[in-house]
């Protein structure tokens, strides 16, 4: 019978001393506090996912013949992307894939890819475009031909264009409505008496339903969110200059207001909860029109407009000569085209005060702004936050917009500066959350 062997093992064998469990423990708290920070860093990419990207803001510059592309988190230039002659208007496509850059002395229109901002083809339309602007489901655009009188119209689907609409004379810049029904084009008019007004588009029929008198020469054009107003600028130019906003009724397509503004007023945009329209002011006081305009020694301004008292509640003092407006989907900041100081001021709406100054190129004289893009966060194996877009949930109804075609779609390679991702900002109170989540994750572990 075989016996067994039951090896006998010293008990000090299984023994600690007191200094070996108190090392032990502060590794287990080293651990614990390892832990807690990555439940924080984990918490923070998660946050940044749902946060989504921060919008950015397209400005063409006429006389350097490109576009600054300008992260509105950081107020930065990342990128500058090579188009045609003289850009003068500047979209984004609702979903924020695409930016469309009307060129009026190539007569054509430059399409960016806003993911790799870089052009990836080229549509030639009529002569000397200005004006652009999209359908709210993106799927047509439209630009003014300011020297053919004409509309064309864009499926952007192929890039080609698919109709062209006879308006009035010199058609300037482009609006459509929020139901994406009705297309506004204002018509700057001709000498001697540059009587201005504004040709009305039904979208299903592509034929002008109306033709609304406004004032003298106007330029800019911007529809309310609610679609129930249309506000055009006048700038009422020798012998007057006398700037003033007509306010459209689009139910009548009647003038049921005008507002008095700053002289020789350019651009126009409405803040997304239509309670405020921001103009362009060249000007601030009133111009005698007996002398000279020097674009470079005159400080302009924007005016801010009550709309629901259609008066102008404030000015605020930016660079010289200012050409465009648009603001950010969020309606916290007014981006401003100085076309004489080659700068975009920045103006916080909650202050009516010029925060910061951009440097662009030379002569800038259209923008546009991204859609806020939602994301999700999906975590990599090695800990990399990767986001991916949704969707759009926000539009911005301004005067600018998008472009269009004249015939065949022709391809045209450009080069651009590399841009630089842009990282949302997250907003102090989730970082804080984050971080008393942790702490209170070390608590329970002691």
């Amino acid at each position: 019978m075989k016996s067994k062997v039951i090896s006998v093992i010293p008990i000090s064998t299984f023994s600690f001393s007191l200094s070996s469990i108190a090392i032990s423990n502060k590794v287990c708290r080293r651990c614990n506090i390892l832990k807690a920070f990555r439940i924080a860093a984990l918490t923070v990419l998660i946050l940044m996912g749902i946060a989504g990207a921060s919008p950015f803001a397209y400005i063409a510059n006429l006389e350097s013949n490109n576009v600054s592309v300008i992260d509105t988190a950081t107020d930065t230039v990342t990128a500058t992307v090579n188009v045609g002659n003289e850009p003068s208007g500047t979209a984004v496509s609702p979903d924020g894939t695409r930016v469309y850059v009307t060129n009026c002395m190539s007569n054509s229109v430059s399409v960016i890819d806003a993911a790799k901002n870089k052009v990836i083809d080229t549509i030639y339309v009529g002569s000397y475009p200005l004006g652009v602007a999209f359908t709210p489901d993106g799927t047509k655009a439209y630009v003014a031909n300011t020297a053919s009188n004409t509309i064309s119209v864009i499926d952007t689907a192929t890039n080609n264009v698919t109709a062209t609409v006879k308006v009035g004379n010199l058609p300037y810049k482009i609006a459509v409505s929020p139901d994406g029904k009705k297309v506004y084009a204002v018509n700057s008019g001709i000498p001697p008496d540059y009587q201005g007004n504004v040709s009305v588009i039904d979208t299903s029929t592509n034929n002008v339903t109306a033709t609304v008198n406004v004032e003298k020469d106007p330029h800019g054009i911007a529809v309310s969110p609610d679609g129930t107003k249309v506000y055009v600028v006048n700038s009422n130019s020798y012998p007057y200059y006398k700037g003033t906003v007509s306010v459209i009724d689009t139910a009548t397509n009647n003038v049921t207001d005008t507002v008095n503004v700053g002289s020789l007023p350019h651009g126009i945009a409405v803040s997304p909860n239509g309670t405020r329209a921001y103009v362009a002011i060249d000007i601030p006081g009133r111009y005698s029109g007996k002398s000279n305009i020097d674009a470079t020694s005159h400080t302009g301004a924007v005016d801010v407009i009550d709309t629901t008292k259609n008066e102008v509640i404030d000015r605020v003092s930016v660079g010289n000569y200012p050409y465009e407006v648009a603001v950010t989907p969020d309606g916290n900041k007014v981006y401003v085209m100085n076309y004489g100081s080659n700068t975009t001021s920045v103006i916080d709406t909650a202050t009516n005060n010029v925060n910061i100054t951009v440097p662009v190129g030379r002569s800038p004289t259209a923008v546009a702004i991204g859609p806020v893009i939602k994301s999700s966060s999906t975590i990599g194996l090695n800990g990399t936050s990767f986001l991916t877009p949704i969707k759009q949930t926000e539009n911005q109804t301004n005067d600018t917009g998008m472009t269009a075609n004249g015939g065949t779609a022709g391809k045209q390679k450009r080069e651009s500066v590399p841009t630089q991702a842009s990282i949302p900002f997250l907003s102090s109170i989730w970082v804080l959350v984050a971080l008393l989540g942790a702490v209170a994750f070390v608590r329970k572990m002691k």
